[in-house]
């Protein structure tokens, strides 16, 4: 049988990372045997990126416009090109309602195209923290992009969502498509502890003493690193064992918080966080919006102690005191105080670790995550577009 033809949109892709880029780096491989796949994509210049190089696998680039929405710059969409690449497919499947995202839909709307939308981010939320608008303006602005993300997602096909919550979110907003719940999961054959953590520490040139607190992610607005870093601070001053690891990058201001301080070491952007997260002791998410939060899975996934802010569906993987410890969002001496706990209680630290590796591995397997996504991209296929409705 021939294969079909899979468009996916995507408005993040390497160099940078995130969880878009790295839900990307997982699926196409797995997709490139069912289907022809054609990825639009931001050009973020050259980095290393598996997926332009895979069999059955094309990458259509555009161009990154100057203008900068908190950590992140828009791509400039070429609406012919686009167009003529959904003519050509027989799915569309689109990652962001950004520019790219916005104009694929657009057009497959016009075209009669299904189109499946996964929902890595509450997309309002995340873009409400970046426009940077205050007062009147923050008002209207809030007002045309809800109505834009509810006219572009009833424009589609099926909404995939991480979990029911997060479907139940969009539901309550008036969008009214079909939706769909697949968790997404890690794969456990590469995240998982290291077999002796004081190892990690060393080959990362970090005193295996100290206690490693961590995060990895991008550093922007609604990461609320600056919450995490007086909470170090203030730790710092009482216990001169804590070393603080920020991998990731993004926004000036948040990048010189943690670059080149004492007592942190700041890894930057890293296509392989592995041997960083098999180094931490301690992860710490301190985020105001999520979805899944693939970072704290990866973490948990690689025996790391986590402390995170009650966002998203973490708390489906996150049981208090069992898998991880929440603190409250944007409260530098709730999280101090946790990460007190866990830095005075060893035993503790075991506990976590040992829990939430083993809720990862039980419940959240990548291979599932797949298996899921290909029984319902496949038939969609297949289908005609009003046995959908």
């Amino acid at each position: 049988m021939q294969k079909k033809n899979l468009l996916i949109a995507a408005d993040t892709f390497a160099p940078r990372i995130d969880g878009v880029s790295k839900f990307l780096q997982a699926v196409v491989p797995a997709l490139a045997s069912d289907f022809n796949i054609t990825i639009l994509a931001p050009d973020f210049g050259p980095g290393c990126s598996d997926l332009e190089s895979t069999p059955g696998v094309r990458v259509v680039k555009f161009r990154i416009g100057k203008k900068q929405w908190g950590d992140f710059k828009l791509a400039i969409p070429a609406f012919s090109t686009i167009r003529k690449e959904v003519r050509n497919a027989d799915l569309v499947f689109v990652q962001s309602i950004a520019s790219i995202g916005i104009a694929t839909i657009f057009c497959a709307h016009l075209m009669k195209k299904k189109v499946v939308i996964y929902t890595h981010v509450i997309e309002w939320q995340l873009a409400l923290k970046n426009v940077g608008f205050r007062g009147i303006m923050k008002f209207f602005s809030r007002i045309i992009i809800m109505g834009l993300a509810k006219i572009l997602y009833n424009w589609c096909t099926l909404i995939i969502a991480p979990s029911a919550e997060i479907a139940e979110i969009f539901s309550n907003h008036n969008i009214k498509v079909r939706k769909l719940i697949i968790p997404l999961g890690v794969d456990n054959s590469m995240f998982k502890p290291p077999r002796n953590r004081r190892a990690a520490k060393s080959e990362l040139s970090i005193n295996p003493d100290n206690i490693v607190i961590g995060y990895c992610g991008r550093l922007s607005k609604e990461k609320d690193l600056p919450t995490l870093h007086r909470a170090f601070m203030r730790l710092q001053r009482k216990y001169n064992n804590l070393t603080l690891m920020i991998v990731g990058d993004g926004l000036p201001e948040i990048r010189a918080l943690f670059k080149d301080k004492e007592h942190i070491y700041f890894a930057g952007m890293r296509n392989n966080a592995i041997p960083f997260y098999q180094a931490m002791d301690i992860f710490v998410m301190p985020s105001l919006t999520e979805t899944s939060s693939l970072a704290t899975m990866e973490a948990m996934a690689c025996g790391a102690a986590v402390l995170s802010t009650n966002v998203g569906n973490i708390k489906d993987y996150l049981k208090n005191y069992r898998t991880g410890i929440f603190f409250k969002k944007k409260n530098s001496f709730d999280l101090s105080n946790k990460l007190e706990i866990l830095i005075r209680n060893p035993n503790l630290r075991e506990q976590l670790s040992s829990g939430g590796h083993g809720e990862i591995v039980e419940n959240y397997n990548w291979n599932n995550t797949i298996d899921e996504f290909k029984k319902v991209l496949i038939p969609l296929c297949y289908e005609e577009p009003e046995k959908l409705l």
